[in-house]
């Protein structure tokens, strides 16, 4: 009986220190990919001096956006440095390199994304980008874009910077 336990307790043991070596891994990557995610690395135009630092991308809170809102960042063209990964990694996929809705996944989804080169959306207020980022747009009863639930409003504000100047690519 008293060899039983002991097997026992050893598997249990073991159990419980696999247990927290997995949830301290799972930890790690969760936090690697959100530090990926969120990390901002300059265009290769730019210069490191010419690099955003978060003093001049910092944004207010932004609870009471309306769609006549314009964007808060007081240095749009750091805030557009710091959106270029951002719109690469959480946008690009469905609009495209370029903002023209020509990304690997356009093909796949029912609704066409927009372009955002022309038309509406260069002339929408940032206000209205902001809220369409941040909660999602609906068409026909369908999600046909999904809210962007993994940007901080400071990140989404830095993305709308990013996307005006696709339009004048």
């Amino acid at each position: 009986m008293r060899n039983h336990y002991s097997i026992h307790h050893r598997l249990t043991t073991t159990s419980v220190w696999k247990l927290i070596a997995l949830t301290l891994i799972s930890g790690l990557i969760s936090l690697a990919c959100s530090a990926q995610q969120t990390t901002t690395t300059p265009s290769p135009e730019a210069s490191p001096a010419t690099s955003p630092t978060a003093e001049e991308t910092t944004a207010p809170v932004t609870s009471n956006v309306t769609e006549t809102t314009k964007n808060p960042l007081a240095d749009l063209a750091a805030a557009a440095r710091a959106g270029q990964p951002l719109y690469e990694t959480n946008c690009a996929d469905c609009h495209g390199k370029t903002g023209q809705g020509d990304g690997p996944l356009a093909e796949s989804i029912e609704f066409k994304p927009a372009d955002l080169t022309k038309g509406d959306v260069p002339a929408d207020p940032d206000g209205k980008l902001f809220l369409t980022i941040k909660n999602g747009k609906m068409k026909e009863g369908k999600v046909s874009m999904p809210p962007a639930k993994k940007l901080t409003d400071e990140q989404i504000w830095q993305v709308i910077a990013y996307v005006r100047t696709l339009a004048k690519k």
